[in-house]
Protein backbone atom coordinates (compact mmCIF):
# COMPACT_ATOMS: atom_id res chain seq x y z
CA UNK A 1 0.00 0.00 0.00
CA UNK A 2 1.27 3.58 -0.51
CA UNK A 3 0.67 5.73 2.35
CA UNK A 4 1.18 9.84 1.48
CA UNK A 5 3.59 11.50 3.99
CA UNK A 6 3.11 15.30 4.65
CA UNK A 7 6.07 17.35 2.60
CA UNK A 8 6.89 20.82 2.07
CA UNK A 9 10.11 21.74 0.19
CA UNK A 10 12.46 24.03 1.54
CA UNK A 11 13.66 27.00 -0.74
CA UNK A 12 16.83 25.32 -1.86
CA UNK A 13 14.85 21.71 -3.41
CA UNK A 14 14.35 23.32 -6.37
CA UNK A 15 14.07 26.62 -8.60
CA UNK A 16 12.04 29.15 -8.37
CA UNK A 17 9.85 28.07 -11.93
CA UNK A 18 9.46 24.42 -10.35
CA UNK A 19 5.94 24.36 -8.98
CA UNK A 20 6.98 22.79 -5.53
CA UNK A 21 3.49 23.19 -4.59
CA UNK A 22 3.07 19.85 -6.94
CA UNK A 23 5.59 18.02 -4.55
CA UNK A 24 4.75 15.03 -2.63
CA UNK A 25 5.92 12.27 -0.21
CA UNK A 26 4.83 9.09 -0.49
CA UNK A 27 5.99 5.51 1.28
CA UNK A 28 5.83 1.73 -0.40
CA UNK A 29 4.04 -1.24 1.28
CA UNK A 30 7.73 -1.95 1.96
CA UNK A 31 9.09 1.10 3.78
CA UNK A 32 10.36 2.82 0.75
CA UNK A 33 9.98 6.68 0.69
CA UNK A 34 9.72 8.43 -2.39
CA UNK A 35 8.53 11.79 -3.89
CA UNK A 36 6.59 11.97 -6.66
CA UNK A 37 7.15 15.58 -8.29
CA UNK A 38 7.65 17.53 -11.91
CA UNK A 39 10.50 16.70 -13.54
CA UNK A 40 13.14 19.08 -13.67
CA UNK A 41 16.26 19.97 -15.94
CA UNK A 42 18.61 19.38 -12.82
CA UNK A 43 16.75 15.29 -13.91
CA UNK A 44 18.95 15.24 -16.78
CA UNK A 45 21.41 12.57 -15.53
CA UNK A 46 18.99 10.67 -13.86
CA UNK A 47 16.37 10.27 -16.53
CA UNK A 48 19.46 9.08 -18.89
CA UNK A 49 20.59 6.22 -16.47
CA UNK A 50 16.93 5.21 -15.81
CA UNK A 51 16.19 4.72 -19.62
CA UNK A 52 19.18 3.30 -20.14
CA UNK A 53 18.38 1.06 -17.89
CA UNK A 54 15.33 -0.21 -18.61
CA UNK A 55 14.76 -3.90 -19.94
CA UNK A 56 14.46 -4.41 -23.57
CA UNK A 57 10.82 -5.54 -23.25
CA UNK A 58 10.17 -2.56 -21.02
CA UNK A 59 12.00 -0.22 -23.34
CA UNK A 60 10.31 -1.73 -25.95
CA UNK A 61 6.73 -1.11 -24.70
CA UNK A 62 7.60 2.64 -24.10
CA UNK A 63 8.64 3.39 -27.56
CA UNK A 64 6.54 0.83 -29.54
CA UNK A 65 9.79 -0.04 -31.56
CA UNK A 66 13.91 -1.23 -30.59
CA UNK A 67 15.42 2.31 -31.03
CA UNK A 68 16.65 4.08 -28.22
CA UNK A 69 16.73 7.60 -27.10
CA UNK A 70 19.79 10.01 -28.14
CA UNK A 71 21.30 11.88 -25.35
CA UNK A 72 19.75 14.75 -26.81
CA UNK A 73 16.51 13.54 -26.46
CA UNK A 74 16.00 12.45 -23.46
CA UNK A 75 17.37 15.87 -22.23
CA UNK A 76 14.53 17.56 -24.31
CA UNK A 77 12.66 15.37 -21.95
CA UNK A 78 13.27 17.34 -18.66
CA UNK A 79 13.14 20.60 -20.21
CA UNK A 80 9.10 20.99 -20.28
CA UNK A 81 6.73 23.77 -20.94
CA UNK A 82 4.23 23.27 -17.71
CA UNK A 83 1.53 25.42 -19.91
CA UNK A 84 1.59 22.57 -22.61
CA UNK A 85 2.88 19.04 -20.55
CA UNK A 86 3.72 17.82 -17.78
CA UNK A 87 5.48 15.06 -16.42
CA UNK A 88 5.53 13.50 -12.44
CA UNK A 89 8.98 11.32 -11.72
CA UNK A 90 9.04 9.09 -8.66
CA UNK A 91 12.37 9.61 -6.90
CA UNK A 92 14.03 8.10 -3.86
CA UNK A 93 17.36 8.45 -2.42
CA UNK A 94 18.91 11.90 -2.30
CA UNK A 95 22.41 13.20 -3.23
CA UNK A 96 24.75 11.05 -5.07
CA UNK A 97 22.25 7.90 -4.52
CA UNK A 98 19.10 10.18 -5.94
CA UNK A 99 17.39 7.28 -8.14
CA UNK A 100 14.58 7.44 -10.69
CA UNK A 101 12.07 5.12 -10.57
CA UNK A 102 9.10 6.06 -12.76
CA UNK A 103 7.88 8.55 -15.18
CA UNK A 104 4.18 9.58 -16.12
CA UNK A 105 4.13 12.56 -18.61
CA UNK A 106 1.02 13.79 -20.69
CA UNK A 107 1.58 16.53 -23.92
CA UNK A 108 -1.79 18.61 -25.05
CA UNK A 109 -3.38 18.07 -28.53
CA UNK A 110 -2.88 20.93 -30.71
CA UNK A 111 -6.82 21.91 -29.61
CA UNK A 112 -5.59 21.96 -26.16
CA UNK A 113 -8.70 19.75 -24.59
CA UNK A 114 -7.39 16.53 -25.05
CA UNK A 115 -3.69 15.00 -23.82
CA UNK A 116 -1.80 12.06 -25.30
CA UNK A 117 -0.01 10.36 -22.10
CA UNK A 118 2.48 7.67 -20.99
CA UNK A 119 4.14 6.07 -18.06
CA UNK A 120 6.85 4.06 -17.48
CA UNK A 121 8.31 1.94 -14.24
CA UNK A 122 11.98 0.44 -13.97
CA UNK A 123 11.83 -2.95 -13.80
CA UNK A 124 13.03 -3.68 -10.24
CA UNK A 125 9.81 -1.07 -8.88
CA UNK A 126 6.84 -2.90 -10.97
CA UNK A 127 4.10 -3.63 -9.08
CA UNK A 128 4.71 -1.88 -5.80
CA UNK A 129 2.51 0.65 -6.57
CA UNK A 130 4.45 3.54 -8.52
CA UNK A 131 2.44 3.05 -11.95
CA UNK A 132 -0.60 3.80 -10.19
CA UNK A 133 0.92 6.83 -7.83
CA UNK A 134 2.01 8.74 -11.19
CA UNK A 135 -0.60 8.34 -13.26
CA UNK A 136 -3.68 9.34 -10.66
CA UNK A 137 -1.04 12.37 -10.06
CA UNK A 138 -1.04 12.88 -13.83
CA UNK A 139 -4.89 12.57 -14.18
CA UNK A 140 -5.11 15.07 -10.81
CA UNK A 141 -2.87 17.61 -12.54
CA UNK A 142 -4.46 17.21 -16.26
CA UNK A 143 -8.02 17.76 -15.08
CA UNK A 144 -6.77 20.99 -13.14
CA UNK A 145 -5.53 22.05 -15.93
CA UNK A 146 -8.55 22.08 -17.79
CA UNK A 147 -7.92 18.64 -20.25
CA UNK A 148 -11.11 16.97 -21.03
CA UNK A 149 -9.78 13.51 -21.78
CA UNK A 150 -6.54 11.33 -22.13
CA UNK A 151 -5.95 8.32 -24.34
CA UNK A 152 -2.68 6.69 -25.40
CA UNK A 153 -2.69 3.65 -26.73
CA UNK A 154 -0.76 0.18 -24.86
CA UNK A 155 0.59 -3.47 -26.83
CA UNK A 156 -2.31 -5.79 -26.59
CA UNK A 157 0.15 -7.97 -24.62
CA UNK A 158 0.87 -5.62 -22.12
CA UNK A 159 -1.62 -6.83 -19.73
CA UNK A 160 -0.12 -5.13 -16.83
CA UNK A 161 -0.32 -2.04 -18.04
CA UNK A 162 -3.97 -2.83 -19.20
CA UNK A 163 -4.53 -4.16 -15.39
CA UNK A 164 -3.82 -0.66 -14.48
CA UNK A 165 -5.71 1.09 -16.92
CA UNK A 166 -8.70 -0.57 -16.00
CA UNK A 167 -8.27 0.10 -12.50
CA UNK A 168 -8.14 3.58 -12.78
CA UNK A 169 -11.06 3.90 -15.62
CA UNK A 170 -9.53 4.22 -18.78
CA UNK A 171 -12.16 2.71 -21.97
CA UNK A 172 -10.02 0.38 -24.28
CA UNK A 173 -10.87 -0.44 -28.06
CA UNK A 174 -9.14 -1.96 -30.65
CA UNK A 175 -7.20 -0.06 -33.01
CA UNK A 176 -8.93 -0.46 -36.27
CA UNK A 177 -5.65 -0.12 -38.42
CA UNK A 178 -2.99 -2.16 -35.81
CA UNK A 179 -4.32 -5.06 -34.32
CA UNK A 180 -1.03 -5.66 -31.81
CA UNK A 181 -2.20 -1.89 -29.52
CA UNK A 182 -5.24 -1.22 -27.76
CA UNK A 183 -6.53 2.35 -27.65
CA UNK A 184 -7.32 3.78 -24.20
CA UNK A 185 -8.98 6.97 -23.19
CA UNK A 186 -10.60 8.58 -20.07
CA UNK A 187 -12.59 11.37 -19.83
CA UNK A 188 -11.73 13.63 -16.77
CA UNK A 189 -14.71 14.33 -14.47
CA UNK A 190 -14.45 15.55 -11.06
CA UNK A 191 -13.14 12.34 -9.78
CA UNK A 192 -11.29 11.12 -12.65
CA UNK A 193 -7.70 10.82 -10.35
CA UNK A 194 -9.61 7.94 -8.50
CA UNK A 195 -9.90 7.37 -5.14
CA UNK A 196 -8.25 3.98 -4.47
CA UNK A 197 -4.62 3.96 -3.22
CA UNK A 198 -3.72 0.65 -3.70
CA UNK A 199 -1.03 -0.74 -5.70
CA UNK A 200 -1.56 -2.03 -8.77
CA UNK A 201 0.43 -3.59 -11.91
CA UNK A 202 2.62 -1.15 -13.71
CA UNK A 203 4.16 -0.89 -16.57
CA UNK A 204 3.53 1.43 -19.77
CA UNK A 205 0.96 3.03 -21.66
CA UNK A 206 2.98 4.80 -25.04
CA UNK A 207 1.85 7.83 -26.42
CA UNK A 208 0.17 7.31 -29.73
CA UNK A 209 2.00 10.16 -31.98
CA UNK A 210 3.39 12.98 -30.15
CA UNK A 211 6.69 14.40 -31.58
CA UNK A 212 9.31 16.14 -29.60
CA UNK A 213 8.36 19.90 -30.15
CA UNK A 214 10.68 21.54 -32.75
CA UNK A 215 11.09 18.09 -34.29
CA UNK A 216 9.96 16.46 -37.42
CA UNK A 217 7.15 13.95 -36.38
CA UNK A 218 8.62 11.11 -38.55
CA UNK A 219 12.03 11.50 -36.60
CA UNK A 220 10.71 11.15 -33.26
CA UNK A 221 8.05 7.81 -33.03
CA UNK A 222 6.53 7.57 -29.88
CA UNK A 223 9.20 9.15 -27.76
CA UNK A 224 7.57 11.21 -24.89
CA UNK A 225 8.33 9.71 -21.43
Amino acid sequence: MATPIPFAAGPDQSPASHPVYLWERRRLGDNTEVIIRPIRPEDDAIELTFIRGLSRDSGYNRLLSARRLTAQEISRLTRIDYDREMAFVAITGSGAQTRLLGVARYVRDEAGRGAEFGVVVADAWQRKGIGAMLLRALLGHARAAGIANMHGISLATNEAMRMLGRKLGFAQRADPQDATVRLVEKALTPDAAGSNPGAANDEWIAPRSSPLPHEPAEDCGKATI
